[in-house]
C-alpha cells in the first residue's frame, strides 16, 4: 500500500491490524489507521491535523484538541464517592476552557459487584440519559458518554455487546482496582493492599490482560499499584516494564492520573511522594513508544484542572510530551 499524500508521495505502507505505519525515512509523519482513515501525525494549522482517507486516498483536514482542551476521566454523584451531577461537570468545564469531555462514571455490572463505590446496574438508564442530556446541551463542546470500566474475564462480553453495542457508549478506560488475588479470590484494591510481590504480579497481569483485550480507549493510572507497594525495586521496575511494553505493543494509551496527587501522600524509604503517579515510572515510560496522556479524574466540579499543573510537571520532567485528540468521521475520539 502506498502513501499518496502530497507530504509523502509514493511511498510503502507497512500494515499490521488496525495500525499502519509509514516507511519513508525522508521525514514522512508517522501515520495510524483508523477505520477507513490515516491519520496524519501532520499539522496544517495550529488546531487542525490531516486525514487521510484508505479508500479514495482524499485528504481532510480535521480539528484536533491539546492536552489543555480535554478531560475524559470524569465521575459523578452516581458512584456514590463523587459528588455533583452530570451539568455541574459540564459547567464546570466549560469555565476551564475544556472542548472535549468524556463522562465517565465507575462503570456498574450486572450482578451488582462492587456496588459500594459505583452506581447499581439499574441506574445505568439514568446516567445515560444524563449524559444524553448534557450532549443536547453542549454547545460548542464535545461531550462523549463512557465509563471507567475494571477489567474482569467475567465480563467481557458483557463490557463489548452492552455497554458498548446494545447501549452504544461512546468509550470505555481500563482501570484495575478489582481483580481475583493470587488464591484464587475476588477483591478490591482498598480492601486487599498491593503490598507483596506476588499481588503486585496479579495486578500486572489483570491490566496487560485488559490492554490486550482491545475494549478500551486508554488506561487510567497505570501505576496506581504505587498508592500501597511504596517501594520502588526490582519488582516494580520489571512490573512496570511488562505494562509499559504491552502498551506499546498494542497502542494503548496511558493516563498520568490527577487524583492521587490530590490524595494523602505516602511515605516510602526515599520519603515522602504521591500515592500515584509515581516519578519513577514516568521516567521508564520515555523509553517505550507510548502515547501519553492526563485527566484529572474528578471526583468533584471544582478538580477538572486542579491537579493538572502537577501532572504536566511529572511528564516534564520525564521528557515527555502529551498526545493530541481529534475525533473521526464516525464520532469516534482518536488519541495520538
Amino acid at each position: 500500500m502506498s502513501c499518496n499524500s502530497r507530504y509523502c508521495s509514493g511511498i510503502q505502507l507497512t500494515v499490521t491490524g488496525r495500525f499502519s505505519h509509514c516507511n519513508n525515512k525522508r521525514g514522512c509523519p508517522k501515520t495510524l489507521v483508523f477505520g477507513q482513515l490515516f491519520y496524519v501525525d501532520y499539522p496544517i494549522t495550529d488546531k487542525q491535523i490531516l486525514y487521510f482517507n484508505v479508500s479514495d486516498h482524499s485528504e481532510q483536514q480535521v480539528d484536533f484538541f491539546t492536552q489543555d482542551e480535554v478531560n475524559l476521566h470524569t465521575h459523578c454523584k452516581y458512584c456514590r464517592h463523587a459528588v455533583g451531577d452530570v451539568s455541574d461537570y459540564v459547567d464546570k468545564a466549560r469555565k476551564d476552557g475544556i472542548r472535549l469531555l468524556g463522562m465517565s462514571d465507575h462503570c456498574p455490572v450486572p450482578d451488582d459487584r462492587w456496588h459500594s463505590a459505583r452506581m447499581f446496574y439499574s441506574e445505568i438508564d439514568d446516567y445515560q440519559r444524563d449524559c444524553e442530556n448534557a450532549i443536547r446541551n453542549a454547545g460548542d463542546m464535545h461531550i462523549f458518554r463512557g465509563f471507567e470500566t475494571d477489567y474482569h474475564k467475567d465480563y467481557v462480553s458483557y463490557y463489548r455487546d452492552e455497554v458498548l453495542g446494545e447501549r452504544g457508549f461512546d468509550y470505555l478506560l481500563l482501570a484495575v482496582h478489582n481483580y481475583y488475588a493470587p488464591d484464587g479470590s475476588d477483591i478490591m484494591i482498598p480492601d486487599c493492599p498491593i503490598n507483596d510481590k506476588a499481588v503486585l504480579h496479579t495486578y500486572t497481569k489483570t491490566l496487560i490482560e485488559g490492554m490486550q483485550s482491545g475494549l478500551f480507549l486508554y488506561a487510567v493510572h497505570p501505576d496506581l499499584f504505587a498508592a500501597s507497594y511504596l517501594e520502588w525495586d526490582e519488582e516494580a521496575k520489571a512490573c512496570s516494564r511488562d505494562i509499559l511494553a504491552c502498551a506499546e505493543a498494542v497502542h494503548m494509551p496511558i493516563e498520568i492520573n490527577g487524583q492521587g496527587i490530590r490524595a494523602k501522600k505516602v511515605v516510602s524509604s526515599s520519603g515522602e511522594r504521591y500515592r500515584y503517579p509515581i516519578q519513577e515510572f514516568w521516567n521508564l515510560a520515555a523509553e517505550y513508544d507510548v502515547s501519553v496522556v492526563t485527566a484529572a479524574d474528578c471526583h468533584k466540579p471544582e478538580d477538572m484542572l486542579s491537579s493538572r499543573k502537577a501532572c504536566k510537571e511529572i511528564a516534564a520532567k520525564a521528557n515527555l510530551t502529551f498526545a493530541r485528540y481529534a475525533i473521526d468521521e464516525n464520532r469516534k475520539i482518536v488519541i495520538r
